[in-house]
């Protein structure tokens, strides 16, 4: 690993790349080594913001920054599957986390000025690498999940590598962020190519905070009074979901005990 050089008078002196790993302050030297996290309120960005983060140190520590600033605001929804509450995220902090890796592995360090930037809209979730793409890779590509594994910065990748929960996916990233929304049910992550490589993760159209539908089919199996008004339905349903939200779970014995309908 080159992350230090010997001068003629023996001196050692780090790299970039040792700089950016093991120094305590990189970016008083590499100031484009830093990761800008922001949260807009709306989805064009142009007011001010609701929350951000300059991001600096080693790179191990920025990748674990910027996620612990993603899960920060996540929502938490839920789905009932017969009375259990299943706790379900509007987006997947691995697939995120995997794109931030990517991202500091692959940026064009010679960039002076330009950090990466993570931006958080209500609608959308946007990662932006400065650089452009290695000659042989493309968006479309990329879409199809046929990316080649070509290494920007190889020692980066490589001492992140000897990392647990870093560079476990060496040349297969892009490939999964594909494959694990399509099991999750999310959207696709979208790339473009501009004066830098951005990453889109759109927020999943259908989430909701407490997925109620399950619960109220169960509650119109139950036998209830015909002048039940769909108001008390609802004010029954809703009873069973915020039961559900603070123990768990419900039983059958419970639900009919909470509704009244022993």
């Amino acid at each position: 690993m080159r992350c230090a050089i010997q001068t003629e008078n023996r001196k050692l002196l780090s790299t970039n790349a040792g700089l950016l790993f093991f120094g305590h302050d990189p970016q008083m030297s590499i100031i484009q080594g830093k990761i800008v996290c922001v949260l807009f309120r709306e989805t064009i960005g142009t007011s001010r913001y609701a929350d951000r983060k300059i991001l600096t140190g080693p790179l191990q520590e920025l990748i674990d920054e910027a996620e612990a600033f993603l899960n920060r605001y996540i929502a938490v929804g839920a789905r009932i599957e017969g009375w259990k509450r299943i706790d379900v995220q509007e987006y997947s902090i691995e697939i995120l986390r995997e794109a931030i890796v990517n991202a500091v592995v692959h940026r064009d360090y010679s960039k002076r000025g330009e950090s990466i930037r993570v931006f958080y809209y209500p609608d959308r979730i946007e990662v932006h690498n400065p650089g452009l793409l290695l000659p042989g890779i493309t968006v479309k590509l990329m879409e199809r999940g046929e990316v080649q594994s070509k290494l920007r910065n190889p020692i980066l990748a490589n001492l992140l590598r000897d990392i647990p929960g870093y560079m476990e996916r060496i040349g297969s990233g892009i490939r999964f962020m594909i494959d694990e929304s399509k099991r999750l049910g999310l959207p696709s992550p979208h790339f473009q190519e501009t004066s830098e490589f951005v990453v889109t993760f759109p927020r999943a159209t259908e989430f909701t905070p407490v997925a109620a539908r399950p619960v109220q089919k169960e509650l119109q199996w139950a036998e209830t009074p015909a002048s039940l008004s769909p108001q008390s339905q609802e004010d029954l349903l809703m009873k069973a979901v915020q039961y559900v939200h603070d123990h768990g779970s419900i039983t059958n014995r419970e639900h009919r005990t909470l509704t009244g309908y022993l």
